[in-house]
């Protein structure tokens, strides 16, 4: 993820005409980031309908984050939809005070105060949270 990352902020501050881009915020529109598997295959891709890029983290506005099987399938498993978020790329940590809703086949989680651990694959919400299973449960109350 670090390389994918270098390589974005030098192509902005090529792009833009920066002179030292480690030390700017660059704005994107259409931010678009994917990260891959040591075997090559897709992980996640954050996106974001707007985003100030900077040497360790990306603020994003109208975040939209894939979670990819990390295998051949190269299945979307699970959407983590946001209006506002921030991206700590060190960690690979991503968070938020404003709404999210996380979106699997199984379930769907909405809630404010959030964060998601990409390399411990854990979602974090803190306040108003709303957990709708879409799996049946049978004998749950027993």
């Amino acid at each position: 993820m670090k390389l994918i990352y270098s390589l974005l902020l030098l192509f902005c501050a090529l792009t833009l005409g920066a002179a030292e881009p480690a030390l700017t915020r660059t704005p994107v529109k259409g931010f678009k980031l994917p990260t891959f598997t040591k075997e090559g295959y897709r992980s996640m891709l954050l996106q974001g309908t707007e985003a100030l890029v900077g040497t360790d983290r990306v603020e994003l506005t109208g975040m939209n984050l894939a979670l990819y099987s990390g295998d051949l399938r190269n299945a979307v498993e699970t959407v983590i939809l946001s209006p506002a978020a921030t991206a700590e790329l060190g960690p690979d940590l991503i968070h938020g005070e404003s709404t999210v809703r996380f979106i699997r086949d199984d379930l769907e989680i909405t809630g404010t105060g959030w964060s998601y651990d990409h390399r411990q694959k854990k979602v974090s919400i803190t306040r108003h949270s709303r957990v709708v299973f879409q799996a049946k449960m049978p004998d749950i109350l027993k």
